[in-house]
Order: structure tokens, then C-alpha cells, then sequence
């Protein structure tokens, strides 16, 4: 059936087909993938239902722990409406775009996710083309992401090292040396549950007097120098789009689920609706008790970690309250967060390399551990040597936090910008089990809107005057990936690269 769309790009797969690979499906639900040259067959067993997804998922996107990782963008940018009102606009956007993705993934379960979506939904002329650069920009927005939350771990841990170690100087090789990895997800789910509670509880008994009804749902607060309330408002949305990214963690393990057309999409839209409905009354909670946003961002941690810059002043500097109340961090860094986004990039890598846009070393499935582990050391490779990066420039780590963002609303974009235009008329592939019906359009229609709009003010320096060290680097970054994606396209993508290998198509469904 997928062959039928394959036009432009049959003869690619056909000798792609004959000469280097055979994918079949064994008995059991396992997806082999055999080189013809040198006879070793790779497996990944069907392992995860939706409940194990779903915990991954949620493991990825960490909402509240996000937000407050982040909460220091929307408190000086647009005050407390920002950081109320804004996280429920995001949570909304972020909805829309979710149910846009999980309709594509009922259709389309694989590992590539959005690329491959993108192969499906474009015209044929440009869907290897399109397909190539999404899946580019997919990589760069997990490798980030991956970056991005593993750092937050270990400038939580520093923080504490800055508010109560004597004699401690604080420099950003430190940073760069504070990461590991566990895999006890079951543990971090716990984690996650109780610090929910732990931290808002702990804030509305000990803050008093606390902000008024009026203060929490209209205060403006502008300290990021932009003279436009609506600009300055827009850029603080960062703190809770950051909250609602990475949900499509469970999409990239597709192959390795069972029921697939019908729970993945489940995974996706219960983390985004869930998260949503349970975080927002957490930030108005804790919005209740942020009396002092200006002594939160600018005491010696306000930058790195303002929430324990808030448990540090609310407590009168208590070791033991600042450190409780913001280990969750870390704790779900080390347990679930570094592991889950892991593994997601990983599979991504697998994907495109198996569709020919990477090496072919890194397509192969380890026999004994059933999983990509060259994907996987690559994985891990890159994200130690871009860690390093804040030793050199703490500004351009920040570009890699805001272009991992960034990147992954494009990747969700691309494709619900193609269903916008297009519908489903290329593609030949039923819908699946899940399906939005004739509100398909309208739904993609708002989220690629919605996606361009946080795009566009993502990309604006979040303070002024603009200088080396205020410039936002995410438009550096995805610079970065429109020539590397260029470069390679031209070089060896437009004669190697499949798009979505029609073989693999037929046999996952």
C-alpha cells in the first residue's frame, strides 16, 4: 500500500531494498532488520503497553519541574500573569498540536515519528525532501532536549553547593562534570507524584502574607528591557512551552510497543491533558506565594535555579527545607529524565540511519540487549561534548536550552503545517485508530499557528540591550541545522536517503 507513494522515490528503495537491507516481522511481534551482506538480523521485541509508555512520556516532559526550572523567564518577562495565564495558553496550544501528532502516529507507528509523518503527508515531489530536513531538526531537538534537562540536574545540585558550602566558587566546568545515568523509573514516578504536593504544600503554609487574587491573574512585571508589553509577555511563554515538549518521547518507540495504533496515541494525549489539568493549579498555588519576584531572580542562584533561590528565601536559609524541596530535581534527572530522553534520541537516530541518512552502523540492534546500542554510545557521545560547551560560553548553553524548544515545536510543526495545507489527499495510508475526523484540518490549522508563534518569539533575545552575552543563540543553532541538513541532502540524502522504507511501512502495520 505505502509503495503506491513511493513515485519519486521507488527507485531508491528499491535498491536500497535489494542491496542493503530485508525488514520482516517475526511471529512473535518482533521487527527484524537483516543486512544482506553480512547476515546478521537485528530485533527489537515489542516490550512497553500504553502504561509503561505513558510513564515514560510523562518521565520526558517532567511539567511542573520544568516550569520551575524555567520559571525565571516568565517572572521577568510579563510577572505573574505570565506565569499563570501563560502556562494555561500552553498547555492549550500544546493539546492541540498533541492530538494533531497522535492522529499521525495511529497512522504511521514508527520510530522515525515525524519525519516519516512528513513522508506521508507531503506532496510527492517534496516529500523526500521535507521528510530529510524534519527529521534533521528532530535529531537536534532531542540531542539538545537530552542536553538541556541532563544540565538542569547538575545545576540544581550546584546551586546547593553556591547557598551553603563556604568557600565555594562557582565555576562552569563543574557543571560539565555533574551528570549520570540510572534506570529506575518506577522510583522517579513516585518522585514526581510527591514533589508536587511536597512543594506547593510546603509554600501556601509558610508564606504569609501571601499575593493577593488581583497580583496573581493581572501583575505585568518587565524587567527584560523590551518596551512592548505583548512581546515581553510572548518571550516569557518559554517557561511553560519548555513544560510541553518531549511528550512524543513514547511516538519513537513505537516498534517496540504492542497495540501500537491504538495506544500510542493514548500515551501522548493523556501526558498533555493530564499534566495540564493537574500542573495549573500548582502554578497558581505557587504564583499565591511569590511575594518577592524580584528578590527570587536576583539572589546568588535567581538565574541557574530560582526555585531554590524561592525555598532559600521563604525558609530564612534552611539547608535542609532548600535542599528538600528541590531534590525532586536531580532525583528524577537520575532516575527516569536522563534515561527516558536517552532512549528516545537514540531510537531516532536508529530510524533515520535505517532510512539511510546516517551511517548504517548506527541501524544495527544489539542481538543480546535488543536494543540500538551504537545509536545509544552516540547518543550519550554527543551530548558529553555539547555539555562542555557551558565551560566555555554559560550564554551559548542557554542557546542550546531555547534551541531545544525551538527545534521540537518545528518538528511538530512541519507536519501539521502540511496537513494543514494538504489534508490527507497524498497520502494513501488508512487512518488509523484513532482519528480527529472531519476537525482534522481546523485542529492542525490552530496548531501550526500556534507553533509559528512561539517559533517566532523564541527566537528574540529574552532581555535588552542585545549583547554577546544576552543574544539568544537558538537562531545560531537553527542556522546550524539548515546547512547541515542542506549540505547532506546535497551531498549524499537526495540519492541514499529513503524517506520511509515502504517494506518497513507494510510490516509494522
Amino acid at each position: 500500500m505505502a509503495s503506491e507513494l513511493r513515485t519519486e522515490s521507488a527507485s531508491v528503495d528499491k535498491k536500497r531494498s535489494t542491496d542493503d537491507i530485508d525488514i520482516n516481522t517475526t511471529s512473535n511481534g518482533e521487527s527484524r532488520v537483516t543486512d544482506i551482506g553480512t547476515g546478521a538480523t537485528s530485533k527489537l521485541e515489542r516490550n512497553f503497553n500504553v502504561w509503561s509508555l505513558l510513564f515514560m512520556s510523562f518521565c520526558t516532559s517532567v511539567t511542573w519541574e520544568a516550569v520551575s526550572s524555567a520559571a525565571a523567564q516568565a517572572l521577568t518577562s510579563g510577572g505573574s500573569s505570565s506565569f499563570v495565564w501563560g502556562f494555561a495558553a500552553s498547555a492549550l496550544g500544546a493539546f492541540a498540536v498533541g492530538l494533531c501528532i497522535s492522529e499521525y502516529s495511529s497512522m504511521i507507528p514508527t520510530a522515525g515519528g515525524q519525519h516519516h509523518y512528513v513522508a506521508e503527508l507531503a506532496p510527492p515531489k517534496y516529500r523526500r525532501v521535507l521528510s530529510w530536513y524534519t527529521g534533521w531538526v528532530t535529531i537536534f531537538g532531542w540531542i539538545f532536549c537530552a542536553t538541556a534537562g541532563i544540565f538542569a540536574t547538575a545545576m540544581q545540585i550546584q546551586s546547593w553547593a553556591i547557598l551553603f558550602s563556604e568557600g565555594y566558587t562557582y565555576e562552569r566546568w563543574h557543571t560539565s562534570l555533574i551528570k549520570r545515568l540510572h534506570y529506575m523509573m518506577f522510583a522517579a514516578m513516585f518522585c514526581h507524584v510527591v514533589g508536587y504536593f511536597a512543594t506547593s504544600i510546603y509554600l501556601l503554609v509558610h508564606v504569609y502574607p501571601k499575593n493577593t487574587a488581583e497580583y496573581v491573574f493581572q501583575d505585568f512585571t518587565n524587567l527584560s528591557g523590551w518596551e512592548s508589553p505583548g512581546i515581553a509577555w510572548s518571550i516569557g511563554l518559554m517557561s511553560s512551552a519548555i513544560g510541553f515538549v518531549g511528550w512524543d518521547s513514547s511516538a519513537h518507540l513505537a516498534e517496540e510497543m504492542v497495540n501500537v495504533s491504538r495506544d500510542l496515541p493514548r500515551t501522548m494525549i493523556a501526558n498533555i491533558g493530564v499534566s495540564g489539568l493537574l500542573t495549573f493549579p500548582w502554578v497558581i498555588a505557587v504564583a499565591f506565594c511569590m511575594t518577592d519576584i524580584q528578590g527570587m531572580v536576583t539572589g546568588p542562584v535567581g538565574t541557574i535555579s530560582p526555585f531554590a533561590q524561592l525555598y532559600y528565601n521563604v525558609s530564612g536559609g534552611s539547608q535542609a527545607v532548600t535542599i528538600g524541596m528541590t531534590c525532586i530535581l536531580p532525583v528524577m534527572g537520575f532516575l527516569g529524565t536522563g534515561a527516558s530522553v536517552i532512549s528516545a534520541t537514540s531510537r531516532i537516530i536508529w530510524a533515520f540511519a535505517r532510512d539511510g541518512a546516517l551511517p548504517r552502523s548506527l541501524a544495527g540492534v544489539s542481538d543480546q540487549q535488543k536494543v540500538p546500542v551504537r545509536a545509544l554510545i552516540a547518543t550519550c557521545a554527543t551530548i558529553s561534548a555539547l555539555s562542555l560547551t557551558y565551560i566555555g560560553n554559560s550564554t551559548a548553553y542557554y542557546g542550546i536550552s531555547s534551541a531545544c524548544t525551538v527545534m521540537l515545536l518545528i518538528s511538530y510543526g512541519i507536519p501539521t503545517l502540511i496537513n494543514s495545507l494538504c489534508g490527507f489527499k497524498h497520502c494513501s495510508v488508512p487512518r488509523g485508530v484513532f482519528t480527529l475526523g472531519r476537525l482534522h484540518r481546523p485542529v492542525a490549522i490552530f496548531a501550526s499557528a500556534w507553533v509559528g508563534y512561539l517559533v517566532i518569539f523564541f527566537c528574540f533575545p529574552t532581555t535588552l540591550p542585545i549583547t554577546a552575552e544576552t543574544m539568544n543563540y537558538a537562531v545560531v543553532f537553527l542556522a546550524f541545522w539548515i546547512v547541515v541538513a542542506t549540505a547532506t541532502w546535497f551531498t549524499y540524502g537526495r540519492t541514499k536517503f529513503s524517506g520511509l522504507p515502504s517494506e518497513i511501512f507494510d510490516e509494522l502495520n
